[in-house]
């Protein structure tokens, strides 16, 4: 889960109800010339480890596997952890029923021929004894209907006796690509229906770091980061694939899958893996968030000088969090002191008095 961040100015949130009962006593007239401000100084910010995300290693495909008939698994040919090849056996049914059905196809169909063969011999004879007058036109008409009726029965008796062919084949379940068998659903023994799930295949290819990620990090997920599977010191780099569309119900987290590079077996399946997001970037200063002002003409801070007087730097956040805003360095170096509190009233050259000096 993602690390609450905690404040690194405490004297602001200190000052701060100082500030407002000492800028709440009196009328307008009775407040001072230079205004009661809290300051702070703006701190570095270099890189830093960023977040890490624990989760386990999975197929990039995972299959689960079922028949396409009923029937009684007569035996289970692979055991949980396997590595199959597509087209390798996993399970079989008792087939003898599909292939009672296959003969009995296979028996509609030559009874299909012959009825078709002697239709179109009849329509064949009849055919000239039109023209001569020997046979009304309507009892060629329906030796010629015959003939065609008889051909489509023969049509559908051989689709009929394909099908019962390919679900006769289906009585043994093979493997549909290359991988690694999972768990395994049934037992030798068991009755299934079509399409009750009997094995689970992790295909072969690329593999992909789990994790879940909070809500609060997704807007700033980043599309790199550094995996580490556990055992192996070595880590390879991870790229996001996917974020879960929804929450989950119960952790209130979002799936995100990251693609790990190398080879397949560097990350074995249900491994405990590790996923390091890049830190913030180096080169940033990082400032109250109540520094950051917004006078109209873009955001900035009030830098104090030495005098006391107020002068607006121009600087745009470039990440903020619940208590802090990260300024370039190049905008505010580190180091600089800040109007942390009361800077919407200020005006350029306008000198002010700090509450952390006039408190002590």
């Amino acid at each position: 889960m993602q690390r609450r961040a905690r404040s690194r100015f405490p004297l602001v949130a200190a000052l701060a109800g100082n500030a407002f009962l000492a800028g709440c006593s009196g009328t307008a007239s009775d407040l001072p010339a230079e205004p009661l401000v809290i300051t702070a100084q703006a701190q570095g910010e270099g890189a830093n480890s960023g977040d890490a995300y624990t989760g386990t290693v999975h197929a990039r495909t995972e299959s689960t596997l079922a028949f396409r008939v009923p029937g009684k698994i007569m035996a289970r040919l692979v055991n949980a952890g396997a590595h199959v090849r597509a087209g390798q056996p996993l399970f079989r049914l008792d087939a003898r029923d599909l292939g009672l059905a296959a003969s009995a196809a296979a028996d509609k169909v030559r009874a299909a021929e012959a009825d078709a063969t002697r239709t179109a011999a009849d329509e064949a004879r009849l055919r000239p004894l039109v023209a001569t007058g020997a046979i009304s036109p309507s009892t060629y008409d329906g030796a010629r209907a015959a003939r065609d009726a008889a051909a489509a029965t023969l049509s559908a008796a051989r689709a009929v006796a394909a099908n019962a062919a390919n679900e006769r084949g289906y009585a043994m379940l093979v493997a549909d690509a290359d991988g690694v068998v999972t768990e395994v659903l049934a037992e030798a023994g068991q009755v299934v229906g079509a399409g009750t799930p009997v094995l689970r295949l992790a295909r072969s290819g690329a593999r992909e770091a789990l994790v879940a990620v909070p809500e609060t990090a997704l807007t700033s997920l980043p599309k790199s980061a550094q995996a580490t599977v556990y055992g192996r010191s070595a880590p390879v780099a991870a790229t996001l694939r996917e974020v879960a569309g929804a929450a989950d119900p119960l952790t209130r987290t979002y799936a995100a899958r990251y693609v790990l590079s190398g080879a397949p077996d560097d990350a074995p399946l249900g491994a405990t893996v590790t996923v390091r997001l890049p830190g913030a970037a180096s080169g940033t200063t990082r400032v109250p968030l109540g520094a950051l002002v917004d006078l109209g003409t873009g955001q900035g801070v009030w830098v104090i000088q030495p005098d006391r007087s107020v002068r607006f730097q121009a600087a745009r956040a470039l990440r903020l969090t619940e208590e802090e805003a990260f300024l370039p360095a190049s905008a505010l170096p580190p180091g600089a002191r800040v109007v942390a509190l009361g800077g919407q009233l200020l005006h350029a050259g306008q000198k002010v008095r700090s509450a952390e000096s006039a408190n002590r």
